[in-house]
């Protein structure tokens, strides 16, 4: 499910490794006056994920925030992907036989791919388990088919831009913390020219190519 604040009513949309764990924090801070901090709860530890699960699209109640305002956060599916890659297999290591051993050996797939090897046996790799080929399921998943279900919509490359709009909306100096950045940072020009293409085949449906026609004039789609 989106995030909601339902006394101000305003819902906000977003995907895996689309900034979600960092606009969490930033609008638990809008609703609550006070900064976010990790803390636990009968020993379970509690960090900015817990406070709401993003649900697939078709799973959510649309009728819930009805009426509400609604925004949804898009970012670059080429750096989504890549961000995707590097945080779950190189930060995580999801695809280590140590958490995904059987899966791998079952399917004959080396463990922890360069981004070549992966991108070459994406469909293979994404099977490793339900919480790993969520990061990588298309924008539409989480944000629908439909731009014009938003009251707006923001990108991840320029999230100061909703920072700035509803730190003045509610009258607060709260700030967009950076969290969930763990692993290499990839540019998609020092790829290989077949990984390259491979990994626009993998995208190329993905909706916010529709929603910001931009991100697609960087990779002449």
């Amino acid at each position: 499910m989106p995030y909601v604040m339902p006394e101000a009513r305003l819902a906000f949309f977003f995907s895996p490794k689309g900034g979600g764990t960092s606009l969490r924090a930033y609008l638990f801070h809008l609703e609550n006056g006070f900064a976010f901090r990790d803390y636990k709860v009968q020993g379970r530890q509690v960090d900015a994920n817990d406070l709401v699960k993003n649900t697939r699209w078709k799973a959510f109640n649309k009728n819930s925030v009805q009426g509400f305002e609604t925004f949804a956060v898009l970012r670059d599916p080429v750096r989504r992907f890549l961000s995707g890659y590097s945080n779950r297999v190189l930060h995580y290591r999801e695809l280590s036989m140590e958490k995904a051993g059987e899966t791998l050996r079952e399917m004959d797939l080396p463990p922890d791919p360069d981004i070549d090897g992966f991108v070459e046996n994406f469909h293979s790799y994404k099977q490793a388990s339900r919480n790993f080929r969520r990061h990588f399921w298309p924008q539409q998943s989480f944000l629908g088919p439909d731009k014009g279900f938003y009251t707006g919509i923001y990108r991840l490359e320029n999230i100061a831009a909703l920072v700035k709009d509803f730190n003045a909306r509610f009258g607060l100096e709260a700030e967009m913390p950076r969290l969930q950045a763990g692993g290499p940072k990839l540019k998609f020009d020092d790829l290989r020219a077949r990984t390259q293409e491979r990994i626009l085949d993998l995208v190329r449906s993905d909706v916010a190519f529709e929603m910001h026609p931009a991100y697609g004039d960087s990779y002449a789609l």
